[in-house]
């Protein structure tokens, strides 16, 4: 087996607009990472090599899990969809748990976040990358009349949630947590652009969140 699958992507670290690279910058320095979504490791191993992260990757893909363990710290086999998916974490602690790019291929998104918070350390937080279906992209589309699913992107066929930056925003604090930060990917536009404007430029909508104090 060769450490390339289909859907590994080339990480470019330096891409001002790029989510991966994104992700990767607001991860803490030396963080204990639970990877949900993992795939074949590639972004968790930049943690690892280059912010000097542990990373633990959740997957239920096992070919992809087969790479991942080469690249990761450690490696669990779930299914987020499993009422029990949890129990594969019986007693880890993290200090950031990024979604990337998966929440939206759920079909609860919202318990699936609640439930994610007993695995956080006391000062830990959670990252939420999610696609932006209000893109200038799509909206043009629809007056077309066009709203046609793809392979991959904010149209991918997978995908069982969409989401606009209201509502991504409004998702994170309905779970429980309080929006520290976020930022935006784009198709290659200036950065100055994509900040402005994001409800039409951004691709993906990347939320940095702690949990709130139980009871508010």
């Amino acid at each position: 087996m060769t450490d390339k699958l289909a859907y590994d992507f080339d990480l470019r670290l330096d891409d001002a607009v790029s989510t991966h690279a994104l992700q990767f910058r607001m991860v803490p320095e030396g963080a204990r990472v639970l990877d949900v979504g993992c795939h074949t490791g590639i972004l968790g191993e930049a943690l690892r090599s280059k912010k000097h992260c542990s990373v633990t990757g959740l997957d239920h893909d096992p070919q992809a899990l087969a790479v991942a363990q080469r690249r990761l710290d450690d490696v669990v086999g779930a299914d987020l969809e499993a009422t029990d998916w949890q129990k594969s974490l019986a007693h880890r602690e993290f200090d950031c748990i990024l979604f990337g790019d998966v929440i939206e291929h759920t079909r609860e998104p919202l318990k699936i976040l609640r439930e994610a918070r007993e695995f956080l350390s006391p000062t830990g937080c959670i990252m939420v990358s999610l696609p932006n279906v209000a893109n200038l992209r799509v909206r043009l589309e629809l007056l077309r009349g066009r709203f046609e699913y793809a392979d991959s992107g904010i149209l991918d066929k997978s995908h069982l949630r969409f989401f606009t930056l209201k509502s991504a925003r409004r998702l994170v604090e309905q779970a429980g947590y309080r929006i520290l930060r976020e930022t935006y990917s784009g198709y290659s536009l200036p950065r100055w652009l994509i900040d402005l404007f994001p409800t039409l430029f951004a691709v993906n909508i990347i939320l940095l969140a702690e949990p709130k104090p139980i009871g508010t």
